[in-house]
């Protein structure tokens, strides 16, 4: 006897199918320690996909909403491109996580967006990397003499737009002269997890380092005494930098323990985000995170990440309207951390306990 769930409409079937569906992990895994996590689902996820094996009319619906949230490692790229085409599933990808490993037997290309922006049109892109290979994907060089120190496997990088309705793939544009990932689509939000600096703490004089990181590249580049002929020559980032950066409306910073003067560079980059009206802020270890107990057995002060933690400041930035601050729920730093923030923010704003400061916009009369 045919299953009565077969006998409804496929445009039912399809309503219910789309209420079954969550989020991607990439985006509830975005503030956690970055790594392969990134795109693993737990059981109760997996609904849609049980259910695509029950048959193949069920596989037929489910399918185009499964792949709307895509993973490629980028190894397998052509793979990818040739099984999503010939299904006619990639144009239901609204979002796709890209991967390459830091032990991939050979190194993957990092104009890869080139290729799979040719047939994929995605609203959102999550890249899960190495430092250095993510800042070779923005034309952003990261400087490599300190890098080791931070034992760093993975960043994550997130750009989105804003939802855009169906289109025909066959017309987007060739991106043969696109110089670089940020110039390939409109985005207008930008998250960057830069991963735990906690071990370089371990050695000596570990502030004079330099965080492996694409944003604190560009504050660098940003500072007006690196074009001083007194300063060392640097590699040139984005000659288009500052128009890409305002386009930005939205930044999250996630970094577990930056030091003091990387996040000097990180509130330079911000500034020139002319355009930004949410900022999300995370200094320290998730709540379920207990990174700082385990690097505790060796060298590491367990007062020099949490001084550096409290030391750090956001200047006043007139387009912003919400500030997350995601640190709240250290219980040692919460009072100190909402005493810097109301001094660097003023009276124009109000928060609640979740660690949301939102701009007093009322017309004064």
């Amino acid at each position: 006897m045919p299953c009565p769930l077969l006998r409804l409409p496929n445009e039912l079937l399809h309503h219910i199918f789309t209420i079954l569906a969550t989020e991607p992990p990439s985006r509830a895994q975005l503030y956690l320690p970055p790594n392969l996590h990134l795109v693993r689902s737990g059981p109760q996820d997996k609904n849609l996909k049980h259910l695509a094996l029950t048959s193949s009319q069920l596989l037929d619906l489910v399918r185009p909403i499964l792949f709307s949230h895509a993973c490629l490692e980028l190894k397998d790229e052509p793979e990818f491109r040739t099984f999503l085409v010939r299904s006619n599933l990639n144009q239901y990808v609204t979002s796709l996580v890209a991967i390459s490993p830091p032990t991939a037997a050979y190194a993957d290309d990092p104009s890869w967006w080139r290729r799979v922006l040719r047939y994929l049109d995605p609203d959102r892109i999550t890249l899960l990397a190495p430092p250095v290979f993510i800042g070779e994907t923005l034309s952003a060089p990261v400087q490599g003499g300190f890098n080791w120190a931070f034992e760093i496997d993975f960043q994550i990088l997130q750009l989105e737009r804003d939802p855009r309705p169906p289109r025909d793939l066959s017309s987007l544009q060739n991106l043969e002269y696109c110089t670089n990932l940020l110039t390939a689509r409109p985005w207008t939000s930008m998250a960057f997890n830069e991963s735990s600096s906690l071990k370089a703490y371990h050695h000596y004089e570990y502030f004079l380092g330099r965080v492996p990181s694409f944003v604190g590249e560009w504050g660098f580049h940003l500072q007006p005494q690196a074009h001083s002929p007194d300063v060392e020559a640097n590699p040139p980032v984005l000659p288009e930098l500052t128009t890409i950066l305002e386009n930005f409306v939205s930044f999250s910073y996630i970094a577990v323990f930056p030091f003091f003067n990387h996040m000097e560079l990180i509130l330079n980059t911000i500034s020139k985000m002319a355009n930004l009206h949410q900022l999300t802020i995370q200094l320290a270890p998730d709540v379920n995170n207990h990174a700082t107990e385990l690097e505790q057995r060796g060298s590491l002060d367990p007062n020099d990440p949490w001084m550096e933690l409290e030391r750090w400041h956001i200047d006043q930035h007139p387009s912003i309207v919400e500030f997350c601050s995601r640190d709240l729920h250290v219980e040692a730093v919460r009072e100190d951390l909402i005493r810097v923030l109301q001094d660097n923010m003023g009276t124009n704003w109000t928060h609640d306990e979740s660690g949301i400061w939102r701009r007093n916009l009322s017309p004064v009369h």
